[in-house]
């Protein structure tokens, strides 16, 4: 591949990156679901699936209930160009 060509290829990649490529964002609202993506991007719970439950609670000891994943850091994959997403994980 000449040098001319090599560099034509790169400059495609760079200007069209992959839409599958993982973001992430954060939960910020629970039970209403509400993740942040960057500084203006708020997506809800029509906009994403999840492979996990994103509304686990657990007891807390004086009777109350805590949202296991609020606050917490979402990877999610994009998987249509209407910005829908699947959460596939919570970052440690």
């Amino acid at each position: 591949m000449d040098a001319i060509t090599e560099l034509a290829r790169q400059i495609r990649e760079r200007d069209n990156p992959s839409p599958y490529t993982p973001m992430f964002g954060i939960i910020i609202s629970l039970p209403e679901l509400k993740i942040q993506l960057g500084s203006r991007v708020f997506l809800d719970a029509d906009d994403v699936k999840a492979t996990f439950d994103l509304y686990e609670t657990r007891q807390l000891e004086h009777g109350g209930v805590e949202y296991v994943n609020l606050n917490k850091e979402v990877v999610l994959l994009p998987y249509s160009d209407d910005n829908k997403f699947v959460v596939i994980g919570v970052v440690q």
